[in-house]
């Protein structure tokens, strides 16, 4: 991307999410926030921060079945800015019994906002995503083709009309969901 003037670096936010199938029939999928500042400056709760030294660091974690159906929730507080963010811990388990797909924004109402961290509740939007994308292809995924037409299919895919390439007037429905076309 073309950057039109100077400029100096002032926050980096890192985001990674990983899924992962476990050997007991679970699958499990995890977020990594890590916030920093590439200057020195004093945070009220802990004093002298130096370059690089997290601002936070939250992990995340769902235990989904292969319904997507939520088994367990882990959250982990490694840097944060003040002692009260560990209190967050449990905070995620009336998601617990949940199932990520259609609707998951609306779940996530049920989390009052003051119950848990900004950050925690942010990162688990695109968890649903990395849940979808984990389990995609299944627990034995080497040489498997990614997306086969499938006309016989009843219901359209979660991500039909969910993004451009996936409009239901466009060419990748028409292709591999013809039923759910509406291509002129």
């Amino acid at each position: 991307m073309d950057v039109p003037v100077t400029r100096r670096p002032m926050h980096l936010r890192r985001i990674e999410m990983r899924a992962w199938a476990r050997d007991d029939g679970l699958w499990d999928v995890e977020a990594h926030l890590h916030d920093e500042k590439p200057f020195a400056y004093v945070d009220p709760g802990r004093g002298v921060q130096q370059p690089g030294d997290p601002v936070h660091d939250i992990r995340v974690r769902l235990t989904v079945d292969d319904d997507r159906v939520i088994r367990d929730v882990a959250v982990e507080m490694g840097s944060m800015p003040f002692g009260t963010c560990h209190e967050v811990k449990e905070s995620l388990r009336p998601l617990v019994g949940e199932r990520v797909g259609p609707g998951w924004r609306h779940v996530l109402k049920k989390l009052p906002r003051q119950a848990t961290c900004a950050h925690v509740r942010e990162v688990l939007v695109p968890l649903a995503t990395v849940v979808n994308q984990g389990m995609s292809l299944g627990r034995d995924p080497a040489g498997r083709i990614a997306i086969e037409p499938d006309a016989g299919r009843a219901t359209p895919p979660s991500f039909v009309d969910d993004c451009h390439s996936w409009r239901a007037d466009g060419p990748a429905v028409a292709r591999f969901y013809p039923q759910f076309s509406r291509r002129r």
